[in-house]
């Protein structure tokens, strides 16, 4: 009960708030209705006084000398009302005075041309006039029209003494009078439905721009076609640094930067409707970097398309994970990769068949080292061969441990003089340290090559087999010297 009770209370508040909101439109239009009466009243007295002049029907003219004075005389009068609105009490009185005083103008008129024209036209012009521009409430109209309706039926009985021709003009009037409130009340209805829904509407954005800005997560609003942002929460301000919106709005560009993944995002947007767990690192400063996860929805707002994007700050676990791959990856005794990683590396570059050197090397008298001075002083060895050869490295070469004293260096965009010219410093470094007699141990290695070309068929097994045979061969050798 407290239900139907407070829906009903609802509609007729709405009720009134409409009709109040009515009134205030249809006010500003008998504005420019009053300003066309007095503007158009100059051709009135031309036709009164002169075009007029000749005619020998004395009440016919004065009758509509008076309906013109009287229409530009209320029309001065409405002017005045409308400069002193503020001080009205009520608009809505003047609005359904003046439908009246012009209804009641319309009927005057068609009963003067009874006494010349014979016709009604005037009266059937105000009152689909009326219906048009002045739709005021159908109840208050139904009554206003009801009432002049009958007036000037009976006016027109006492003027007109043919019968059927009354019946004629009673018929047309009478069905101008239903259609004319017909078109009121299509245009009121119409009027009305708008001003809720917009209502509504405004309520629904209030309420979601309410809920926008009270999330705890940043979020951002933006349009599809320009991604111009239209909202934007604190949390989203101060997650992005952005600096205080200027003049000029905020644009989403700086989200997606990279042109390629914009239009790969509206690409999945346009057919998904939403993007899930989107993982980006985004640029909020020169010197820093965050890793977000963004949660994408196209939604509809204020009949724009637009893209909602919750966002998720994972730059810890992102650092946490290259942590773990880190230490996944690298060898843990030299600081290089270690063979899961470079085996890995060598798989890639077979795939993608991209031609490089590889050089596998094994560091000579490492068991000899550490039988003599412990094991500490054989760690001491790998080490200082793997910072040697490390250092006359290019920055595109890759170094890993494959185990033991075993190491491979991956060579790219290097031809294989250029990589004995590369080995051959090594050397050099080597046997700079050993002069220095720094170390108790003398430093060397074996090795041997495999020049990978594109289009050639082996496995990674393969090649590591072919690089440690030529290897083996070279450390035979210099056995063999020494």
């Amino acid at each position: 009960m407290k239900s139907i009770t407070a829906n009903l209370f609802q509609k007729t508040m709405a009720q009134k708030e409409f009709d109040l909101f009515n009134d205030e439109q249809l006010f500003e239009r008998l504005k420019l209705v009053s300003y066309m009466l007095i503007f158009t009243y100059p051709c009135f007295f031309i036709v009164d006084f002169v075009l007029f002049s000749g005619l020998d029907h004395p009440v016919f003219k004065s009758f509509l000398i008076t309906i013109h004075l009287f229409g530009a005389l209320i029309s001065i009068i409405f002017i005045i009302l409308y400069r002193r609105k503020d001080k009205l009490a009520s608009k809505s009185f003047v609005v359904h005075t003046y439908v009246l005083l012009f209804l009641i103008i319309g009927a005057g008129s068609s009963i003067n041309s009874q006494l010349f024209t014979k016709n009604i036209y005037a009266y059937i012009i105000i009152i689909l006039g009326v219906a048009v521009i002045l739709p005021i409430n159908p109840r208050n109209l139904f009554i206003q029209y009801t009432l002049v309706q009958a007036g000037f039926l009976i006016a027109l009985k006492t003027m007109e003494p043919n019968h059927f021709t009354y019946l004629s003009m009673l018929v047309n009037s009478t069905g101008t009078v239903v259609i004319a409130f017909t078109i009121a009340l299509a245009f009121y209805t119409f009027r009305r439905s708008d001003f809720i829904n917009r209502q509504r509407l405004s309520k629904s954005v209030e309420s979601f721009q309410s809920l926008f800005n009270r999330n705890p997560k940043p979020l951002v609003l933006m349009k599809l076609a320009d991604f111009e942002i239209i909202l934007l929460n604190k949390q989203a301000i101060e997650y992005y640094q952005l600096p205080p919106k200027g003049k000029e709005p905020y644009n989403g560009s700086f989200l997606f930067p990279n042109l390629e993944e914009r239009l790969e995002i509206l690409t999945r947007l346009t057919k998904e409707k939403r993007i899930k767990n989107y993982v980006t690192e985004q640029q909020m400063t020169e010197d820093k970097k965050r890793w977000s996860l963004l949660h994408l929805e196209l939604i509809e707002y204020l009949d724009t398309t637009c893209i909602l994007i919750d966002t998720t700050d994972i730059t810890e676990i992102k650092e946490k994970e290259a942590e773990l791959f880190k230490h996944a990856s690298i060898d843990i005794l030299t600081g290089v990769r270690n063979r899961r990683c470079g085996i890995e590396i060598i798989r890639e570059q077979l795939q993608q068949s991209q031609e490089f050197i590889l050089c596998y090397i094994d560091i000579n008298n490492l068991k000899i080292v550490n039988d003599t001075f412990g094991h500490s002083t054989g760690d001491d060895l790998i080490k200082t061969c793997c910072q040697v050869i490390n250092s006359q490295l290019s920055s595109i070469d890759i170094l890993f441990r494959i185990g033991g004293d075993e190491f491979i260096i991956l060579f790219f965009k290097k031809q294989m003089e250029e990589v004995q010219q590369l080995w051959a410093q090594i050397e050099l470094d080597f046997q700079t340290i050993n002069q220095s007699q720094s170390k108790p141990y003398q430093l060397s290695a074996s090795l041997g090559f495999y020049h990978y070309k594109p289009g050639t068929s082996i496995t990674v097994e393969e090649l590591l087999e072919h690089a440690d045979q030529e290897m083996y061969k070279v450390k035979t050798l210099k056995k063999a010297h020494v």
